[in-house]
């Protein structure tokens, strides 16, 4: 299946302290890869990654694992 990826670039705004708590917040909330595919077409790649500091070692191994099957799944479709 092809999902939608973001592919705007990191405003200031989006990299703010609070911005990238909110993004953190909504990846450790993240339960399954289709959710991080929403994540992924709602937010910058880059304020993603910044997020993804912030997130407990245990959901970031899933969020590793869920990303190398989405993009198995885009190379796929």
């Amino acid at each position: 299946m092809k999902h939608h990826i973001c592919d705007f670039e990191a405003t200031q705004e989006w990299l703010t302290i609070e911005s990238i708590d909110y993004i953190a917040e909504c990846l450790e909330a993240c339960e399954s890869p289709e959710m991080l595919a929403d994540l992924r077409a709602i937010f910058p790649r880059q304020a993603l990654r910044s997020a993804s500091i912030q997130v407990n070692d245990a959901q970031r191994q899933r969020l590793v694992q869920w990303l190398q099957l989405l993009n198995k799944e885009q190379a796929a479709a």
